[in-house]
Formats: C-alpha cells, sequence, structure tokens
C-alpha cells in the first residue's frame, strides 16, 4: 500500500478508496494503543466482536461516516472523523456494558458455544471436571458451575443462586482467569 497523505475533503464520496484505507489503518492503530491492555475480559474483549474491537470500532465508524448516519464534517482529516465516531461508539458500549453487566454479544457468544457443545456430552463431562478443578476451595464458583449445569442462561443461574446477573458475569470472569492460570 502506498503512503497517502491524509486530507480534508467536502464530502466522503470524494475520498478516494487508498486514502480511505489508509486512514482506516491510521484510526485502527491508534484505537489498537489506547485500548492496550483492555481487550482481555470486559466490554472490548476479544472475544465479543467479529474481529479485533479497534478494527470493529473503526469499521463501523466508516459504515456511519459514508451512509450519512453520521454527519461529515469537512474540516476534518478523514481518519480524525473515524477515531471521533469510533470513540464515540466505544464509550456508548462501555456505558451500556456497565448498565447491563454485560455486552449482549458476549451472551450470543456463549449461547452459541453451548449449543454446539452440548451436542457432546462426554466433551461437556471433560470442561466441567477441569472447571471443578479450577474451582477447588472457593465456594462461590462450586455454587456457579452447580448452576451452570442446570443451565446456561444466566438469569436463571442468577435467581437460582439467589444473586445478580452483574455477580454471575463476575463469576464466570473470575472462574476464566482461573482457568487460564491453570493452563
Amino acid at each position: 500500500m502506498e503512503s497517502v497523505k491524509l486530507k480534508h475533503y467536502a464530502r466522503p464520496d470524494m475520498v478516494s478508496d487508498p486514502e480511505w484505507e489508509q486512514a482506516m489503518v491510521v484510526a485502527v492503530k491508534y484505537i489498537q494503543k489506547k485500548l492496550t491492555g483492555k481487550t482481555y475480559g470486559g466490554a472490548f474483549d476479544e472475544g465479543v466482536f467479529d474481529r479485533p474491537a479497534a478494527e470493529h470500532f473503526v469499521f463501523e465508524a466508516f459504515d456511519k461516516l459514508y451512509s450519512g448516519e453520521w454527519k461529515w464534517c469537512p474540516h476534518r482529516a478523514v481518519h480524525t472523523q473515524l477515531i471521533r465516531i469510533a470513540f464515540s461508539d466505544m464509550h456508548h458500549h462501555l456505558r451500556n456494558w456497565r448498565k447491563n453487566g454485560s455486552p449482549p454479544e458476549i451472551v450470543k457468544i456463549d449461547e452459541r458455544m453451548a449449543d454446539h457443545l452440548a451436542e457432546d456430552e462426554d466433551f461437556m463431562d471433560v470442561v466441567y471436571e477441569i472447571a471443578e478443578r479450577a474451582a477447588n476451595g472457593d465456594k462461590d464458583l462450586q455454587d456457579y458451575l452447580k448452576a451452570m449445569r442446570g443451565s446456561d442462561n444466566y438469569e436463571l443461574i442468577a435467581e437460582d443462586l439467589g444473586i445478580t446477573i452483574q455477580e454471575v458475569y463476575q463469576r464466570q470472569r473470575k472462574l476464566l482467569r482461573r482457568l487460564k492460570k491453570a493452563k
């Protein structure tokens, strides 16, 4: 890819493809730098999106900018506009994550994984055995695992344990941290 000088344009359709590409590369690198250390667990976890978080938000910004959903600012460079939109979306995503406890994308991924893995009961038994070893000595995690064996629905697990959904997510993350350490 040749180096392209990032300029200001009156309309998005005046930006050439190489210039869009260059602006997106610059925006992704900038956002990756800002997200350093924040993509493991939480709102920007690498497993939440269909691509790395920085790319996800920049591609979404491109779609919003080019479609007209976000107002074009002719006095700003293309990469700056992408970054501003991406940061706005990231802010809203984080706010929703804090409000709801977890982004809906995580729940969808977990449900798809559960559906896929439920087909192989032997595999699930091995998974639970490993998880139980990681939870050994922690009554909260052991209770979480028992409830999880009964249902993969976070609301039902929370109800069964008499805790909030946020606490269910906290236990899930705690168990995942223990499993990563047990490697």
